[in-house]
């Protein structure tokens, strides 16, 4: 008799790659690494607006960003330094989820802002 065990948790490392938001006014990218994220926000001809580093947590299946500046496809037209947008930076907790072996951010389901990660 043979016995399969699906797991629906996705480990920590699976989260670690580079991550995509595309919206109509910016591509929005987020490179997670071993203990940070590096998070860019380019304006739709593909300039870079806005970059940051910080720290992220992961637990139950939700991963927090500290620090991270949540810009939900805002049109940046001056570029925005990390140290111009502390006042706006917050900690932001989201689902991770996986669909058709894709693992996806959910940072706000209800406007379809999804971050999917590259293979």
């Amino acid at each position: 008799m043979l016995f399969l065990i699906f797991s629906c948790s996705i480990n920590k490392s699976a989260i670690i790659g580079k991550y995509e938001y595309r919206g109509l006014q910016t591509i929005d990218s987020i490179i997670i690494k071993e203990n940070v994220y590096i998070h860019k926000i380019f304006n739709k001809d593909g300039k870079l607006m806005y970059q940051g580093t910080s720290e992220w947590e992961y637990g139950d299946n939700r991963i927090i960003f500290l620090n991270f500046y949540n810009n939900e496809d805002y049109n940046l037209t001056e570029f925005l330094t990390q140290e111009e947008a502390k006042d706006f930076l917050i900690r932001l907790s989201c689902p991770v989820t996986k669909s058709n072996k894709k693992v996806m951010i959910e940072v706000n389901t209800d406007e379809n802002i999804i971050y999917y990660k590259s293979n």
